[in-house]
C-alpha cells in the first residue's frame, strides 16, 4: 500500500499556504472585502473537499470493478471447468493476503484465457458432430426433424462420447438404409424387366422423379417397399397365369400329338411350368405380349382340338382297347363310342367332358391292369409250360428222335428243359388257382381271363391232364401186356426169350425211375453189363439161328465179335432186339434201354 511522507504533506501545505498568500496580496491589491474574501475560501475549501471526494468514489469504483472481475474471472473458471467436466484441469486459488486487486487480476486473466480457449475447442468438437448428426435426420426424416440441440452448460467428456455414440449409429442407419434402397430399386428394376414394365416411369409417376440410392427417407423406402411389393404380388398373378396356360398347352399337345417342330416356340417356357417366384428372370417373361401369344396358342390349339376330337376319342378308344387286351379284359366299347361321337357332332355334349370320361375309363382299367398283373403274369408261365407240354409230347410220338443228325443234342437238351418244366406245371396250377381265389374273396367278383373264369379253366386243365395221364398208363399197360403174350406164344420161345424177359423187366424198372436224358446211372449200367454177361454165356444154345437174327437177339454183340460196354449209334438207330417207345416217352423194352445207356 502507498504511504504519503511527511515531506510530501508539508511540501502540500507550503505549497497551498505559498498560494493562499499570492492570493491574500491580491485581494488587498483589489480591496477585496472581509467577507467575500471568507465566502471564497470556504468554496476554494469546498471546490478541494469535493476534488478529494470524487476521487476517492473513483478510487471506490475501480476497487469495485475489480473486485467484480475477480469474482466473475473466478466463478466462470469454475462454470467452464464444470461445463467440461475434464478431471485434469483444476482452478489454482490466488493467495490475497500480500497481493493487491490489479495483482490478482492479472495472476487469474491467463487462467480464465486457456479455460475459454479449451471450452471453444469443445464447443467446436460438439458443433461438427451435432451438425453430422442433425444432417443425417434430416436425410432420414426430411420434414419435421427434431434436431439435436446444443447446451453449453454440458460439454463433458460423457456427454461428448454418447454424441459420437449416436452419430456412429446414424452412419450405420444411414449405411443399411442406403443398401436397403438399392436392394429396393434393384427388385423393382428386376421385376419391371420380367412383367415388360419400364421402371422409371413408375418411379416418376411415384416420385415425380428418379429416385437415387442416396435418398434414404421413411417415405422413400417406404413407398419403394409399397411399390416392390405391388410388382410382386402382380408377377406372382402373372407366374399362375401363365402355369395354368402352359398346363393347358402341354395336355393339349399330348392330346392332339403335336409335332416337336410346332412345340419348339414355346417349349423353353413350358419347361419352366415348376419354375418359383425367384427362378424366371427372364426379360419380358411375364410381359403382357408374351401372355398374350401364350393366351392366343391355347385358343389355337382348343380350336383344333374341337375340330380333332372324333380321332381323339378312336385314338382313346384304341388305347382302351389296347389296355384291356393287354390285361385279357373282355370289354365292349363300340356302341358306346358310337354314342360318344354321335354326341361330339350334334354339340350335345361337352368335349372336354367327353375325353374326362374316356381318360377314367382308360385310369380304372390301368388299374385293373395293375391289380391283375401278379396273376397275369403266373398264367403266362402256365401258359408257357402248357406249350413246352405240347412240344415234348409232339417230340416222343417222332420214332426218329433218336436219329444222329446235325442238332440232335440241342433237340436232346431242349426236351430235358422240358421235361422239367413239364414236372412243375401241377404246383404251377395249384399255386395259381390259391392265388386267383384270394383275388377274388379279397375284391369280391370273379377273375376272368379273356372272358372266361381262370379258375373254371385251371380246374378243367386239371381234369383233362389227369385223363390223359390215366390214358397213357392204360396204353403202357396194354402195350406190356401185349408183348408179354407175344412172347410167350412164339414158337421160339425157350430159355433165352425167358432171359430176355427177366432182363427187360430189371432194365425197365430201372428206367421207371426217370434217369436223366444226359446220361445212364451207374446202377444200370451194371445192369446192363451182368445182362449181357448172362446172356452172351448162353450163344452156344443158339442153334439154327441166323447171324442177323442173333444180332436182333444179342445187344451185347457186334459184327465182329467184339462185346462193348455200351452199343453203338448204328446200333440205336437200326436197333436189332424188338420194343419200341411209349407215346409218353418212357422206356420199357430193351431197345429203349440201349438208347438210355448211349444217350
Amino acid at each position: 500500500m502507498l504511504i504519503f511522507p511527511k515531506d510530501f504533506l508539508l511540501q502540500m501545505e507550503v505549497t497551498s499556504g505559498r498560494l493562499l498568500s499570492e492570493l491574500q496580496s491580491i485581494w488587498d491589491e483589489i480591496g477585496q472585502s472581509n467577507a467575500e474574501r471568507d465566502i471564497k475560501l470556504v468554496e476554494i475549501q469546498q471546490q478541494c473537499l469535493n476534488v478529494y471526494r470524487n476521487t476517492i468514489e473513483e478510487a471506490k469504483k475501480l476497487k469495485a470493478n475489480l473486485e467484480r472481475e475477480i469474482t466473475d474471472s473466478e466463478e466462470e473458471i469454475r462454470a467452464i471447468s464444470a461445463a467440461i467436466g475434464d478431471p485434469n484441469l483444476h482452478f489454482r486459488e490466488v493467495s490475497t493476503s500480500n497481493m493487491c486487486l490489479r495483482e490478482r487480476m492479472e495472476a487469474i486473466y491467463p487462467q480464465l484465457e486457456a479455460m475459454r480457449q479449451r471450452r471453444e475447442e469443445r464447443k467446436s468438437q460438439f458443433f461438427e458432430i451435432l451438425e453430422k448428426i442433425n444432417s443425417i435426420l434430416r436425410e432420414i426424416k426430411p420434414y419435421n426433424t427434431p434436431l439435436v440441440g446444443f447446451d453449453e452448460s454440458d460439454l463433458s467428456v460423457g456427454k461428448l462420447a454418447k454424441l459420437k455414440s449416436q452419430l456412429e449409429y446414424l452412419r450405420t442407419e444411414k449405411v443399411n438404409r442406403t443398401k436397403q434402397v438399392g436392394e429396393l430399386l434393384n427388385s423393382l428394376n428386376s421385376l419391371c424387366l420380367v412383367l415388360g414394365i419400364d421402371s422409371q416411369e413408375i418411379l416418376k409417376g411415384e416420385f415425380g422423379s428418379s429416385v437415387a440410392a442416396s435418398n434414404i427417407s421413411d417415405g422413400v423406402i417406404q413407398r419403394l417397399v409399397s411399390e416392390t411389393d405391388r410388382l410382386r404380388v402382380l408377377k406372382m398373378s402373372r407366374i399362375e397365369k401363365l402355369q395354368d396356360m402352359v398346363m393347358s398347352m402341354l395336355e393339349l399337345w399330348t392330346l392332339m400329338d403335336t409335332p416337336v417342330e410346332e412345340q419348339q416356340c414355346f417349349r423353353e417356357v413350358a419347361s419352366n411350368i415348376a419354375a418359383s417366384e425367384d427362378e424366371i428372370t427372364e426379360p419380358n417373361s411375364l410381359s403382357l405380349q408374351f401372355l398374350k401369344n401364350i393366351e392366343n396358342e391355347v385358343k389355337r390349339l382348343e380350336t383344333l382340338k374341337t375340330s380333332k376330337m372324333r380321332d381323339l376319342v378312336l385314338k382313346k378308344k384304341l388305347e382302351l382297347e389296347d389296355i384291356s387286351a393287354r390285361a385279357h379284359i373282355v370289354e365292349r366299347f363300340n356302341t358306346e363310342i358310337e354314342s360318344i361321337l354321335t354326341a361330339l357332332e350334334t354339340g350335345v355334349s361337352d368335349p372336354s367332358a367327353i375325353l374326362e370320361s374316356l381318360e377314367t375309363k382308360i385310369s380304372n382299367a390301368k388299374e385293373d391292369a395293375f391289380n391283375r398283373k401278379e396273376i397275369l403274369e403266373r398264367v403266362e408261365k402256365w401258359q408257357a409250360a402248357c406249350e413246352e407240354e405240347a412240344w415234348l409230347e409232339e417230340y416222343n410220338r417222332d420214332d426218329n428222335r433218336y436219329n444222329v443228325s446235325k442238332g440232335a443234342h440241342l433237340v436232346l437238351k431242349r426236351a430235358e428243359k422240358a421235361r422239367s418244366v413239364v414236372g412243375k406245371i401241377p404246383g404251377m396250377v395249384e399255386v395259381l388257382v390259391s392265388k386267383t381265389k384270394a383275388w377274388e374273396k379279397e375284391r369280391g367278383m370273379e377273375f376272368r381271363y379273356d372272358g372266361m373264369e381262370l379258375v373254371a379253366m385251371l380246374e378243367e386243365y386239371t381234369c383233362q391232364r389227369q385223363e390223359r395221364e390215366q390214358e397213357k398208363k392204360r396204353l403202357r399197360e396194354q402195350r406190356k401186356h401185349k408183348t408179354e403174350q407175344e412172347v410167350q406164344n412164339s414158337p421160339k420161345a425157350g430159355p433165352l426169350m425167358g432171359l430176355k424177359k427177366q432182363v427187360s423187366r430189371t432194365l425197365s424198372g430201372r428206367q421207371e425211375r426217370k434217369p436223366s436224358l444226359g446220361g445212364t446211372p451207374r446202377s444200370a449200367r451194371k445192369a446192363e453189363n451182368a445182362g449181357c454177361t448172362a446172356f452172351s454165356s448162353r450163344r452156344s444154345d443158339l442153334s439154327g439161328l441166323g447171324t442177323a437174327k442173333r444180332r436182333q437177339l444179342d445187344p451185347c454183340s457186334s459184327e465182329n465179335g467184339s462185346r462193348p460196354s455200351t452199343p453203338s449209334k448204328s446200333d440205336v438207330v437200326n436197333g436189332g432186339i424188338n420194343g419200341g417207345d411209349d407215346d409218353d416217352g418212357e422206356i420199357s423194352t430193351p431197345q429203349s434201354v440201349s438208347s438210355a445207356t448211349f444217350f
